[in-house]
């Protein structure tokens, strides 16, 4: 029967046992690292036996490149209020970075074994590029409307400026077991990446 007009219809049987496949490998990736989980401990947390398993997901990589792709638009959305803005706007940037931080806190285990095996991997070599580049395009964007505004000094080219700060960000809070205590740290270096000596700069207002 058809559900009542103006009322979604719920999940059905096929996504909550999807759902809590990814559910079981989130928990199990808070406890150990990703090439230690099992396809049999995936399907004993969702209540599952391990053929049915293989009728969701191919593979513990599918479950890994799925929970990647929802992490995708978190990672976005996050970095959105500081990427869109403009001018050495720090509180803009400490908000950006705290907000990364806590989702590596969280996610930390399955974004650091992504990138250790994107090279080898290009399901997951994909993903992480393709979110380099969003991010990177982005912050290229913001630092060539600040030096066109006169907000920023001249300097490397905005792509490969853009470049060395996301790379710089991504490998210290993988090689970090407390992303959170390297906020200031990043917050200090990527401005005067963008932006020289914030002393300069400050002194002008």
């Amino acid at each position: 029967m058809s559900p009542p007009p103006g009322r979604r219809r719920g999940p059905s049987k096929g996504d909550r046992r999807e759902q809590a496949i990814l559910d079981t490998a989130r928990a199990l990736l808070a406890r150990k690292p990703l090439a230690e989980i099992t396809i049999d401990e995936l399907a004993a947390g969702a209540e599952i036996s391990r053929s049915s398993f293989y009728f969701y997901f191919d593979s513990k990589l599918a479950v890994v490149v799925a929970l990647l792709h929802g992490l995708a638009g978190e990672l976005d959305t996050d970095a959105g209020p500081w990427l869109d803005g403009t001018g050495p706007d720090e509180p803009a940037l400490r908000l950006s970075l705290e907000r990364l931080a806590a989702i590596w806190r969280t996610h930390g285990r399955l974004l650091a074994g992504a990138l250790a095996a994107a090279p080898g991997c290009p399901p997951i070599g994909e993903w992480r590029d393709r979110l380099r580049d969003a991010h990177v395009t982005r912050l290229a964007a913001r630092i060539e409307r600040d030096r066109a505004a006169g907000l920023a000094p001249p300097g490397p080219q905005p792509h490969v400026l853009a470049g060395m700060v996301h790379d710089l960000r991504t490998t210290a809070f993988a090689g970090s077991g407390d992303p959170q205590a390297l906020v200031d740290d990043l917050v200090t270096v990527e401005l005067r990446m963008l932006y020289g000596d914030l002393r300069v700069l400050h002194s002008d207002g």
